[in-house]
Formats: C-alpha cells, sequence, structure tokens
C-alpha cells in the first residue's frame, strides 16, 4: 500500500494530464458506441461492474441507494436508533444482497454542509492542482488547509487555453466527522464522501473529500485479473512469435538440405554428362581416327603394286604418326622413289641413309621412309556399299607379301621368302610379304 500512496501524485499527475487531450471524450463515444451493438443483457452485466452504493442519513435513517449508469435506486434503510450490533446485522443483510465483492461505497452528504468556490486559476496549476488550492485556501474560503477536507472539479477551459475553470468543496473537518459517524460506527469501508447535486434523483457532485488514507483499502481484483491476462497474452505472443521463428528456421533448414541434395544431384549430372560427353568424344575420336588412317592391308595393296617384282622387304615398321619405314633389297632401288610418289596411300618418299649394294644376293640394300597420306573419307565410305552388292567370284588376287609363281619365269621358284615385318612402333611383327 505505501508504493500505492508514492505513485498517487504521480498518477494525479498522469490523469489531469490526460484530461487535457481530446481522448477521453473520443473514448467516452467510442464506448458507449460499441456498448449500443450488444444485447440488452450483456450491457446490464457489465453495468453491474460499474455500481455502487451510496449511503447518507435521513429523518433517523442510515439510507442505502443502489447508483449504476442507469440512475440511482433506493435499496434499503437502517433504523439509526437500534443498537450497534443490530445496526451492524441490519447492513451485512443489505449488503449480502449484493453479489458484486468489489462493491464501492460512497457516503453522501447534503449540499448545504459544503463550502463550494469556483475559481479560476492559470492552466499551468493543473498539475499540482491541490498543492496550489491549499495554499490559497486561506484566500478564497475563511479556513485554513488543515481544518478542512477539500477536492476540486475541473468545470473547463477557456478558449485560450490559458485559463482552468475549477469548483472547490470544502467541509470543515469537525462537520465532516459529525457526519460519517453513522458509517464509521458501523464500521463499513468508505471509498469516499460526496455530496448531492441532486438528492431527490441520487445524483452525486463527483468529488471525494475523504482522506486517502481513511479510504478502503481494496484489491483490484479486476486490475490483477487484466494484468493476469495481459501478461498471458504478452506470454502468448512471444511463444507464438518464437514458434513461428523455430518453424521458418527449421523450414529452411530442410529447404537448405533439399537445395544441397537438389545441388549434389545436379552435380553427379554433370559429371555423368561430362563422362559420357568425354566417352562420346573418344569413341568418335577412334572412330574418326580410325576411318581417316590407311589401314595396314591397303597399305600392304599398294606397297604390293608399286614395288617391282625383284624388290623384297625385310621390314616394315608403321608408327602412330604415319611414319611408314621400309628396309630391303632391290636391284631397282633407284626407281623405287618414283614409283612411290605415285601412290594414293604414300608420300614424301625418301631414302635414308646411303644405299649400299649386298653382293651375297648381288642386289641393293636400302632404308626408305614415307608418310601416310589422310585417307579420303567419302571414298572409305562409298566402299564398302559398293562391295556389298558386288558378287563373289572365283577369282581372287594375291595377297600382299606373296610372290606370284608362274611356269613361264625361269628360276622363279628359286627366289627366297624375305620376312617382313609389320608393327605400331616396334611392337609386334606381322607375316613377311614377297613380292
Amino acid at each position: 500500500m505505501a508504493i500505492l500512496d508514492v505513485l498517487e501524485p504521480q498518477l494525479v499527475r498522469l490523469r489531469a494530464r490526460y484530461a487535457k487531450t481530446p481522448l477521453p471524450r473520443f473514448f467516452a463515444w467510442w464506448g458507449g458506441e460499441l456498448l449500443s451493438f450488444l444485447p440488452a443483457s450483456w450491457r446490464a452485466a457489465l453495468d453491474e461492474g460499474r455500481e455502487s452504493l451510496l449511503l447518507h442519513v435521513a429523518d433517523g435513517q442510515l439510507v442505502l441507494r443502489r447508483e449504476s449508469p442507469r440512475g440511482a435506486t433506493e435499496f434499503g434503510q437502517i433504523d439509526l436508533s437500534q443498537e450497534v450490533d443490530v445496526q451492524r446485522s441490519d447492513y451485512q443483510r443489505q449488503r449480502a444482497r449484493v453479489e458484486e465483492p468489489q462493491l464501492r461505497q460512497f457516503f453522501c452528504v447534503p449540499s448545504t454542509r459544503m463550502l463550494r468556490r469556483t475559481l479560476s486559476l492559470p492552466a499551468a496549476a493543473e498539475d499540482n492542482l491541490r498543492q496550489v488550492l491549499a495554499f490559497e485556501m486561506d484566500r478564497q474560503t475563511p479556513f485554513k488547509a488543515d481544518q478542512v477536507y477539500y477536492d476540486c472539479i475541473v468545470r473547463g477551459r477557456d478558449a485560450s487555453g490559458r485559463q482552468l475553470q475549477v469548483e472547490l468543496v470544502v467541509m470543515p473537518r469537525a462537520a465532516f466527522d459529525q457526519e460519517v459517524a453513522p458509517a464509521a460506527q458501523l464500521g463499513i469501508p468508505l471509498d469516499g464522501v460526496d455530496c448531492w447535486a441532486d438528492a431527490s434523483h441520487g445524483v452525486r457532485l463527483g468529488v471525494n473529500l475523504l482522506p486517502a488514507e481513511r479510504r478502503s483499502r481494496r484489491s483490484n481484483q479486476r486490475l490483477w485479473i487484466n494484468l493476469g491476462l495481459a501478461l498471458l497474452a504478452v506470454v502468448l505472443a512471444l511463444g507464438v512469435m518464437a514458434r513461428t521463428v523455430t518453424n521458418r528456421g527449421q523450414a529452411l533448414a530442410n529447404m537448405t538440405t533439399e537445395v544441397e541434395a537438389a545441388q549434389n544431384e545436379a552435380k553427379q549430372v554433370a559429371v555423368l554428362r561430362k563422362t559420357l560427353e568425354e566417352t562420346i568424344d573418344s569413341a568418335n575420336f577412334l572412330t574418326q581416327k580410325k576411318r581417316s588412317v590407311m589401314t595396314a592391308v591397303e597399305l600392304l595393296k599398294d606397297l604390293t603394286e608399286r614395288l617391282p617384282d625383284s624388290t623384297y622387304l625385310e621390314r616394315l615398321n608403321v608408327t602412330e604418326d604415319g611414319r611408314v619405314e621400309l628396309q630391303g633389297l632391290s636391284d631397282k632401288s633407284e626407281g623405287l622413289i618414283a614409283e612411290l610418289q605415285k601412290s594414293k596411300v604414300l608420300g614424301d618418299a625418301a631414302f635414308q641413309g646411303v644405299v649400299q649394294p649386298d653382293p651375297r644376293v648381288k642386289k641393293d640394300r636400302f632404308n626408305l621412309v614415307a608418310q601416310l597420306k589422310p585417307r579420303d573419307l567419302s571414298v572409305a565410305k562409298a566402299a564398302p556399299a559398293n562391295g556389298e552388292n558386288k558378287p563373289a567370284t572365283g577369282e581372287s588376287k594375291p595377297a600382299a607379301g606373296e610372290k606370284a609363281t608362274t611356269g613361264d619365269k625361269p628360276g622363279a621358284a628359286e627366289k627366297p621368302a624375305a620376312a617382313t615385318p609389320v608393327s605400331k612402333e616396334g611392337g609386334s611383327h606381322a607375316p613377311a610379304a614377297r613380292k
């Protein structure tokens, strides 16, 4: 409670500043419009929370009135001539009829017992209005500030907003204690002391002369419930936001995993595509190479046609770059270059080294080099097509490397067979070829 007492001046200043703004009128209008849309039963239930119990003394009776936004109605009476215990029990019975546990109770005194003055004060005094009124008390009333209980109501402001119209309500403390004595002896906790603006209709002025230390200390359950609900709403909102962030993070993680998996699959596809392209390129290279390079059969056929019958090959070597090396014996070595220059298979024929005579066989030993010519692909493609429809015959041309024997040439059978090895860079040797 001490904390509330400390905060009370600050709350008063905040209320004063809030009252200067148009917000109170706007919220009052807005709230009324919203309430008009609610069913009558709901509006009645909401009005119960704003009810108050008004007490005042009239003709020796303590009259109780039930105040609501719709007005004040008489609720009951307690005879003050009875014993105090009887009065207290009557009050408890009357109070039990109201189910609202936080029902506020105000004691109202006749307006004739009050001193009311209307003052014009600077607008700057609104933040500390009670202190200003206490300072002005002895000038505006015949009492000092410590002799009275007082309160005020801001009735309005001038057009310029520089002056306040304040109604000061003052009651001497002795008269005040005398008026509230019936309620005090019954132990009725009062929330305030007001005066009647219209006693016949139960309309009170709206001031509170009861000092703060004498007011009923109530635990505002609705305030705590509202604060608890607000705190719960904040916690739920934070939970929802945290859950949303977690879900987004999980979704991002899942999406990242899927993207990485897709990237890995794409990389694998790219690797497979590259491997396939390399494989196709290698196959095409080999096929192209095979088509563009003269075969060994074509080379042997050409050599068989170009070399004279008196020429023998002892060694035939073909390198990867198409270089053809020929080594053999011939008695017409001077004409070999001219014959090979007519070849469609070999080109750039030239002797390598010096042609040396071999007295043993009476022939010239030669070393000759040449270069394979590129194959004509158009001819190579057309040749199989022409050969497919060509009928087979019983005649065949002697294979390269075989010696044709005839009876017309004496001593033909006496010619030795020369071994002609064929290799790729000194690799395996082919069977001997003899012309």
